[in-house]
């Protein structure tokens, strides 16, 4: 080979190697610039910040923001942290987010927060202007400019209907008077004794809105015993009955007055006699009184001609304050007339008996059936 050509493929490799160093220096430039693209673009995706903002939401469970609304959300009967441990709770579930709307042309976008399909708050996120000097191609990051929640979902309601003398305590505190929507409510088992006796014990209903969560009701009597409020009995168990002596002397008066009461509207006695027997049971001048007086006349055509009161049962006294006493009696009694024989009845009474100390009298009376009867 002569000089001349071994010369010419030297100056061609070295031009050979020039142009590869030359076109992989282009190539890695234009990758370069490809792969800073890529990684700006990566950076301005806005799920790239909101997924960070989520995953640190559920690893955490808290926040300054969620704090803060904690803070500013009525709830008297519970404590800043109590709520927030039920707020913790519920975050523990699947947070997720989903895009609500671009705010314009203002480079904000607003995620709703969701834990399940309740959303519970939003994200605002915005384009972060301050590093519009660091990027190359004008494509911004992210950031999250601010955050909003809202646990008005997890309130509930209480309603308890009690009597007045009762207390109710949520979580320990003491629901006061201003939470009462509704007052002087009859006891049932007394409805038809209020218009004549107006001072007898009523109820009142409470209302509470302001629970996070859910919080039971707990109840005290007038003595500061927790009572537990049977929904299927009726408001004779919130009624104090009658024990001891008392009872035994409202038991002696309901003995003499059945019987004497029966013995007079059976007709078997004299209708002066009878009513004069009766009397001495009875508060004078009362509308009781005058029923019995009128009866006199329809009595004195009976032709019942013996009588027998079998015997007498005070079923219940019921204190209803200022010396009254409801009174439950149930009586038997066996009656002989002529052409019909003997009939046997038992029979059932609610008496209104005033206590005057010395003696024992019976106001109004009204008889009615009993299912056993």
């Amino acid at each position: 080979m002569s000089k001349k050509r071994k010369i010419g493929a030297w100056i061609y490799g070295l031009f050979l190697a020039l142009y590869i160093l030359l076109l992989a220096a282009a190539i890695l430039f234009v990758l370069g610039k490809v792969w800073g693209y890529a990684e700006e673009y990566e950076a301005s995706r806005p799920e790239k910040v909101i997924d960070a903002y989520v995953e640190d939401l559920q690893e955490n469970l808290w926040g300054e923001g969620i704090q803060r609304t904690i803070e500013q959300m009525p709830h008297e009967a519970q404590s800043n942290e109590e709520v927030a441990q039920i707020v913790k709770n519920m975050l523990r579930n699947d947070i997720t987010c989903s895009r609500q709307s671009s705010v314009g042309n203002t480079g904000k976008i607003v995620y709703n927060l969701r834990c399940g399909d309740r959303v519970f708050g939003k994200v605002t996120i915005a384009e972060d202007q301050s590093k519009a000097d660091e990027t190359e191609y004008g494509l911004l990051p992210w950031k999250i400019e601010d955050e909003e929640f809202d646990f008005m979902g997890l309130y509930s309601s209480m309603e308890i209907t009690v009597p007045a003398l009762y207390t109710v305590k949520l979580n320990g505190w003491e629901l006061p008077e201003e939470y009462i929507i509704e007052d002087g409510i009859h006891y049932d088992v007394l409805d038809e004794y209020y218009e004549a006796y107006p001072d007898l014990p009523t109820k009142v209903t409470y209302r509470f809105d302001d629970i996070i969560g859910n919080l039971e009701p707990v109840v005290y009597d007038e003595d500061g015993n927790e009572v537990v409020i049977d929904p299927e009995k009726d408001d004779s168990q919130f009624i104090h009955m009658v024990e001891g002596d008392q009872f035994n002397r409202l038991d002696e008066f309901s003995y003499e007055f059945a019987k004497r009461y029966r013995e007079y509207v059976s007709g078997a006695f004299d209708a002066t006699y009878g009513y004069q027997r009766l009397a001495a049971y009875i508060r004078l001048g009362s509308d009781l009184d005058a029923r019995m007086i009128g009866a006199q006349d329809g009595l004195s055509w009976a032709h019942t001609s013996s009588v027998n009161v079998l015997w007498v049962q005070l079923n219940s006294a019921i204190d209803l304050g200022g010396g009254y006493y409801l009174l439950d009696i149930t009586s038997e009694s066996k009656t002989f007339q002529p052409g019909q024989g003997e009939v046997d009845n038992i029979q059932s009474m609610k008496v209104i008996a005033e206590d005057a100390g010395n003696d024992i009298r019976a106001v109004t009376m009204d008889i009615y059936q009993n299912e056993d009867q």
